[in-house]
């Protein structure tokens, strides 16, 4: 590359990473020196770091002296704890951390080959013959957990009812599908510089990365295609699990496991809209989940049914080809604008995270800062509003803020602002992405709809203020049915207990989010209560790797202490649930009652998909699994009586 190019791709890069990769590179006392600026960054959800003006220019040029020169012959390496930490308080202008929260943070930039991991204790442990786990889903987390296994050297196959990898990233191909959270956040810590095209991937390019992993870990001779779980009975007996897998040509065979891993998912079960008349519609009614290439919204009459993530995410591409965009709207949204979405990688950039040391390991801990102090949006405030405020300082403020960005999006128009604006907090509900969402409004050929669906005709949608639009096509962006966590098998435990019975009668629970006594070797990834969303650098693919990491890790304990089957005792699980329960109440999700409506955070009443306690908290929790909180079965078969 010609120096002109060199001095482009420096301009283009996030100054505040480049500096923190620079002072790792060359100790330059200078570059330490430098100020940083605190800056609202994440639309308003948190605090980044920026170079100050006075300073930018000479960073540029002692990166550019050090790319073309003393880059070619420079050898770095993964640094120590004290240098890590000492470069993670300069990101941050000098603030000192402390060494609870320096473990939490260390993995983010993901300088150690594999930086969430379970291990073997010295040696590895004699596996017993035969013995294998069968991982459920072929998404994140069951790519995840393979590679969890696979190093471990534990036998696994994996169980996938799709033709092919990724999960929601296989079934979402609407228009516009992508990630909300910036690509370099949205991958695992152990694959390092895949080369995102855009800040924020569409979903084809998620799944060439998930393709990409199983290829490069060998997980695709794992996999079984077309493979669906549909029964799963634990053996009291043999203490091993039989699974009943339907295949490619229908039929159902019987399979014998040693654990169970359900990683099928949160987002695995499309929530179908519930209407009067549905059946009888002659166009076409799509949901979003079903959603192909043969699909085609082009001179069409559209009917878009939900606002959420999807919905948002796909109006304004609809709107482009459909002559008229009707948009039911179910209950409003915040949603928020989001820095460099939709914008993609520049060539200057991408030639940075592959060339400049270190710098891609800083885009991900600079890109991580702004989500660390997510908790306290969550937490109400007494005392605050006693003095008249809605939840506390920091909401209230951000409230205000998106306030602002709505009426300034749909250019002042007070009829579409008194329709958009939610009468619940921000954070009660899943804050949405802007994708140009507002703006669509004002097209000429989209109607935002408020009033709630009566019935549907053979050729319309009629709403309860008894107005009939003409419609051909409805899109459902209806969501999904997250309590079916481990959709669609129906798993049995000890003494013929069926888990989807005890959810139904108590609300989905279990320890962690991963384990429910009664139901030894059996693990769920994503399950009940375990997604945090109060920040700390928490991207799902980083839960993902933390619940991963402690499932092989209990499979790895229960090998070294002779073990052939391991639960949590009944006695763990309900002390669990109850304080998550009590910590719960404190949370913005119970308080704000104007939150609860349709809101899949909360089921009957109760928390059911977020746990309520800050980021450093859960990290402590799922840092190792307490043998003290677990049954040991240490006998191949029971003897009887």
């Amino acid at each position: 590359m010609d120096e002109a190019f060199i001095r482009q791709a420096i301009e283009e890069s996030d100054p505040n990473a480049l500096r923190i990769a620079l002072l790792q590179a060359t100790g330059d006392p200078q570059i330490a020196a430098m100020k940083v600026d605190r800056i609202v960054a994440r639309g308003g959800t948190g605090i980044g770091y920026r170079v100050t003006d006075e300073d930018r220019a000479r960073l540029l040029d002692k990166a550019m002296a050090f790319l073309t020169g003393l880059a070619a012959n420079y050898r770095g390496g993964t640094p120590d704890d004290a240098t890590l930490k000492y470069l993670m308080e300069q990101a941050v202008g000098g603030q000192p951390l402390s060494d609870e929260e320096f473990s939490i943070r260390k993995p983010i930039p993901a300088f150690d080959d594999y930086p969430r991991t379970a291990n073997w204790h010295g040696a590895p442990a004699a596996i017993p013959e035969g013995f294998v786990v069968a991982i459920i889903g072929a998404g994140f987390s069951g790519l995840g957990m393979a590679v969890q296994l696979q190093r471990l050297g534990i036998p696994y196959v994996i169980f996938e009812r799709r033709h092919e990898i990724g999960g929601t990233w296989s079934i979402n191909t609407y228009p516009d599908a992508r990630v909300d959270t910036p690509s370099a956040m949205y991958e695992f810590t152990f694959e390092k510089r895949f080369p995102w095209t855009e800040h924020f991937a569409r979903a084809a390019e998620v799944r060439a990365y998930l393709d990409h992993i199983a290829h490069k870990f060998g997980i695709f001779p794992n996999i079984r295609f077309n493979h669906s779980v549909v029964a799963g009975r634990f053996d009291e007996e043999a203490l091993v699990w039989h699974l009943d897998v339907t295949d490619e040509t229908g039929c159902t065979n019987p399979v014998r496991v040693n654990c169970v891993v359900s990683a099928s998912g949160l987002f695995s079960t499309a929530r179908k809209l519930s209407v009067e008349g549905l059946e009888a519609f002659e166009g076409e009614v799509v949901h979003t989940t079903e959603w192909n290439e043969t699909h085609s919204t082009a001179g069409k009459s559209v009917a878009i049914v939900g606002n959420g993530s999807t919905g948002v995410q796909l109006l304004g591409r609809v709107a482009e080809d459909a002559d008229q965009v009707h948009v039911f709207q179910r209950t409003p949204q915040w949603i928020a604008p989001r820095e460099r979405y939709g914008e993609p990688m520049s060539p200057g950039d991408a030639w940075m995270r592959e060339h400049m040391p270190h710098y891609w390991n800083w885009t991900r801990y600079i890109g991580a800062l702004p989500s660390m102090s997510l908790y306290e949006f969550l937490i109400p405030d007494r005392n605050w509003q006693a003095a008249g405020g809605l939840v506390n300082e920091p909401n209230d403020t951000f409230r205000e803020l998106l306030t602002q960005y709505l009426t300034a999006q749909v250019e002042g128009r007070q009829d579409l602002i008194e329709k958009l604006v939610p009468d619940y907090a921000p954070f009660s509900r899943r804050l949405i992405v802007d994708n140009g969402w507002y703006r669509a409004l004002l097209r000429d050929n989209v109607e935002l709809v408020t009033a709630q669906i009566a019935k549907v005709g053979k050729a319309s949608i009629v709403t309860e203020d008894g107005v009939e639009r003409p419609v051909d096509m409805i899109i459902t962006a209806t969501g999904f049915s997250v309590e079916r966590y481990v959709w669609p098998a129906e798993y049995v435990g000890r003494g013929g207990v069926r888990l989807q019975d005890r959810w139904e009668e108590e609300s989905p629970r279990a320890y962690l989010g991963m384990m429910v006594d009664g139901f030894p070797n059996f693990f769920v990834l994503y399950g009940p209560n375990s997604q945090s969303v109060s920040g700390g650098g928490g991207t799902i693919p980083a839960q993902i790797e933390m619940w991963t990491k402690y499932a092989a890790q209990a499979i790895v304990d229960m090998l070294e202490n002779d073990g052939v089957a391991i639960e949590v005792t009944k006695a763990a699980f309900e002390d669990y649930n109850e304080r998550l329960d009590e910590e719960a109440k404190n949370t913005i999700w119970l308080a704000d009652t104007g939150s609860i409506k349709r809101n899949y955070y909360v089921g009957g009443g109760r928390l059911q998909v977020n746990i309520p306690w800050k980021y450093q908290e859960w990290h402590h929790m799922l840092s190792k699994p307490r043998l003290e909180d677990m049954t040991l079965s240490r006998t191949r078969t029971r003897t009887h009586a």
